[in-house]
């Protein structure tokens, strides 16, 4: 039978034995299992009942309770005790609480309400939950419940009612007062309630590993030591103790340091000839890994062996060692020297060549530091890779554009599904939920039709435009994800490539990358000579882009890291650095742009935690990032010059941040998000120019400061010109406003001063090629500064955009 079942059944049988015993109080008891029955007089007639039919109840007959074997909760309509709980309750949990309470205030019963346990043991006190300070016999720990127990006790004065979840305590709460109390009960008599001495029931979560011992020691003597600064060690001892808890009710402490018995989890640089092992160390269970990038991986087994299991079993480690199989390929195993002046090429070439037949991770050996010559073949990654320690030496000092290697990554992360054209897709339409076709799972689809013009330059850069294209990610039946819509009607698809969105994750983790930078003519020939992901599902940790010997001359690079054609890239805990500033050698009124991150035909890439090596100020600098093709783009918590949209994002995201002198550039559609971020400059957001100033959506500032110099700065820049650029522009149709910091001024537009004519037909006589679909509503929802907002200087333009302080 179901142990759960059973002990079910047996709290049955206690709450209905105390049913018996109550029959013999002239109390309503709770814990009774029921109500006493009326009392009678000698005559037989009920006391209390009159000719009238009304309850006039007469004390004096009331057979006094016996307070050695009952807990009195309210007397004549007084209470009698303190009700106790913690001063912050999880909604659910406030509910019930609640919901008991006011079945006595209803009454017109009320109690004290206190938010921690007395000392004093005679006093009378319904203790609910965990922290409120109970000691002694009234301590239960709810940690030796398990999620699902819970407890109802009494002992001495105190009644105690608690649970090992938020959800067990409302479910033991409801049994107190339904179950024991009866306060739904309509012939209850609330106002002389007590409760059972007796009560002691006590349920334990179901467990299908009984117990766990280590070298003969029961688990509940240990703890779980790990470097809790070491994110990825701190995630393996978390993964460890929910899974001790939840299967078998051992809640261990994670510490630093510990002088008990304990589970101790580390890297080191050897863990046996398999990588990664688990043996006995005196009283301790020791686990190694010397791979850091497989550490998941290789925990992750090992729990899977021996703790997730609805078995019914014990585990007993005894000083046989258990093992996972996680070897490593080194640079120095294939010939890599690493004293920053021998040429590591091939060698390191080598070593990721192996690895990736063999599924291996790379290691790099730390402490070296590796030449990279200057190779026209990039080296291929695609297993985990570990340059933690190490070093790498880019050097394009001599390096000239007319050599292929300029235009040759180092690194290529890439998968092994490449993409194929597909041919059964004629046409798409704007807004379309499915392509209807099916795929091996998920897959980036690369759309183009040559039969239109989009982003049809302006300016300095002016060009002829590109074909309509984009990217949508599709699952394996064709539907389109719908943060990654279809935005434009293919009445033909001219191109569709697929790129698999299924990706075994990868992480390249660590190293130090120093370019020594070309001297190249001050021409757009753009440098390579990077780290390209082609690949989906791929972290990259911790790296770290130097530049030095930048001189009075050098061509331009597309991105250190460069990533295209691919789904679901995280960088963080990275350093880049933005490059010195060129100016066209046939212009000099043209700074051509070089950048440090390129992003490309992508979908959901996102830089955590990441900064600047050089000031994200200095004009001296370019920008740090370019983008173009691009949907669901994310900087969370870093420091950097700029982020850019070409030719446009669909959805952008700009949290704890701060961005520097080339400001936030954008152009697209969907949601912008702006959130405790700072922003360098006299705008928030700068719709780019060149490209018609268009945004076809939302934007959203929260708690963002501006570092203004303007007295009254605009929100929103933007441009127009009269100028076809290949579709419709937009400026944001709502925008919201949420807390906003001021360098200087009292006051903000949050649109330019544009020309009426710019949503008319003509303009000056002419055609207007460019007519602007105007912001529809702008909400300020908190202006703790108390800034005067206007929507532009131009009132007439906007004068049917609705403002809603």
């Amino acid at each position: 039978m179901n142990k759960r079942l059973i002990r079910v059944l047996c709290i049955l049988a206690v709450i209905i034995a105390f049913t018996a015993m109550a029959f013999s109080c002239g109390f309503n008891k709770g814990n009774t299992g029921g109500i006493d029955s009326p009392a009678t007089d000698e005559s037989g007639s009920d006391i209390g009942e009159n000719n009238d039919g009304e309850n006039t109840e007469d004390d004096s007959n009331r057979e006094p309770i016996d307070t050695s074997l009952y807990l009195p909760i309210t007397v004549d309509g007084k209470s009698e005790i303190t009700v106790v709980s913690s001063y912050s309750k999880e909604t659910e949990y406030y509910e019930a609480y609640n919901a008991l309470l006011k079945a006595f205030s209803a009454q017109g019963i009320t109690f004290s309400v206190a938010y921690a346990a007395s000392d004093d043991s005679s006093k009378p006190e319904l203790l609910i939950g965990d922290g409120i300070s109970a000691s002694g016999e009234s301590f239960i720990d709810p940690h030796s419940l398990g999620d699902e127990g819970y407890a109802i006790r009494v002992v001495g004065n105190k009644i105690i009612v608690t649970g090992g979840s938020a959800e067990s305590l409302v479910e033991a709460i409801d049994i107190f007062s339904d179950s024991i109390l009866k306060l739904n009960d309509p012939t209850t008599d609330i106002s002389n309630l007590a409760i059972s001495r007796q009560t002691d029931i006590f349920v334990r979560q179901y467990y299908p590993i009984t117990s766990v011992k280590i070298g003969g020691n029961d688990l509940s003597l240990y703890d779980i030591v790990v470097d809790t600064n070491n994110k990825d060690l701190k995630s393996c001892a978390d993964k460890l103790h929910t899974l001790l808890y939840g299967n078998a009710g051992y809640w261990l402490n994670i510490k630093n340091s510990s002088n008990n018995p304990s589970i101790r989890i580390c890297l080191t640089d050897y863990a046996g000839e398999d990588g990664f092992r688990v043996y006995l160390n005196g009283a301790d269970l020791v686990v190694e890994c010397a791979y850091p990038a497989l550490l998941t991986h290789a925990f992750d087994t090992f729990l899977d062996s021996f703790f997730v299991s609805r078995e019914e079993r014990s585990i007993s480690f005894d000083t046989e060692v258990y093992t996972v199989k996680i070897s490593a390929v080194s640079y120095s195993e294939y010939g890599a020297v690493g004293d920053g002046v021998t040429d590591d090429y091939e060698a390191i070439k080598a070593a990721h060549d192996a690895a990736n037949r063999t599924g291996q991770t790379v290691i790099a050996d730390s402490g070296k530091t590796y030449y990279l010559g200057q190779h026209s073949v990039a080296i291929s990654i695609k297993t985990d890779t570990v340059w933690t320690g190490a070093t790498f030496i880019v050097d394009d000092s001599t390096l000239l554009p007319g050599n292929l290697a300029s235009k040759s990554s180092i690194f290529v992360v890439e998968s092994d599904k490449y993409a194929q054209p597909i041919i059964t897709i004629d046409s798409l339409t704007k807004g379309q939920t499915n392509v209807g076709t099916t795929f091996d799972g998920p897959t980036l689809l690369y759309l183009t039709y040559h039969g239109n013009k989009q982003y049809i330059r302006y300016g300095n850069n002016a060009d002829s435009g590109a074909s309509q294209q984009e990217i949508i990610l599709v699952d394996k039946d064709g539907n389109v994800d719908p943060s990654t819509p279809i935005m434009w009607d293919y009445p033909h698809l001219s191109t569709v490539g697929a790129y698999s969105a299924s990706d075994k994750p990868i992480t390249l983790l660590g190293g130090t990358f120093i370019t020594i930078a070309n001297a190249a003519p001050r021409e757009y020939t753009y440098y390579s000579r990077n780290i390209s992901i082609k690949r989906s599902n791929v972290t990259v940790d911790g790296i770290t882009h130097l530049i030095e010997g930048e001189g009075d001359t050098g061509a331009p690079y597309n991105g250190f890291i460069n990533i295209s054609y691919c789904n679901n890239i995280l960088v963080k805990n990275a350093i880049f650095t933005g490059h010195k500033v060129y100016k066209l050698s046939s212009d000099s009124s043209n700074s051509m742009g070089t950048y440090d991150i390129s992003i490309s035909y992508a979908n959901n890439v996102t830089f955590k935690d990441s900064r600047q090596s050089n000031s994200i100020t200095n004009t001296t600098y370019w920008g740090i990032m370019a983008s173009n093709y691009t949907k669901n783009i994310t900087y969370d918590g870093c420091v950097f010059s700029r982020f850019d949209a070409h030719k446009g994002t669909h959805n952008a995201t700009i949290i704890n941040s701060e961005i520097g002198h080339q400001k936030l550039n954008i152009i697209g559609s969907g949601t912008l998000l702006v959130e405790n971020t700072i922003i360098h400059g006299n705008n928030i957001v700068n719709l780019r120019n060149d490209y018609g100033s268009t945004w076809d959506g939302d934007m959203i500032f929260k708690n963002v400061t501006l570092n203004n110099t303007s007295y009254t700065p605009t929100l929103i820049n933007a441009t127009w010109y009269n100028h076809d650029f290949g579709y419709t522009c937009h400026l944001p149709a709502n925008v919201t406003i949420d807390g906003l910091t001021l360098a200087k001024g009292t006051s903000f537009y949050v649109f330019p001063k544009l020309k009426n004519e710019i949503d008319s037909a003509t303009v000056s006589g002419v055609e207007n090629k460019n007519p602007i679909v105007l912001p529809v509503k702008i909400t300020i929802v908190s202006n703790p500064g108390g800034y005067a907002c206007s929507v532009s200087q131009n009132t007439e333009l906007f004068c049917d955009v609705e403002l809603i302080k």
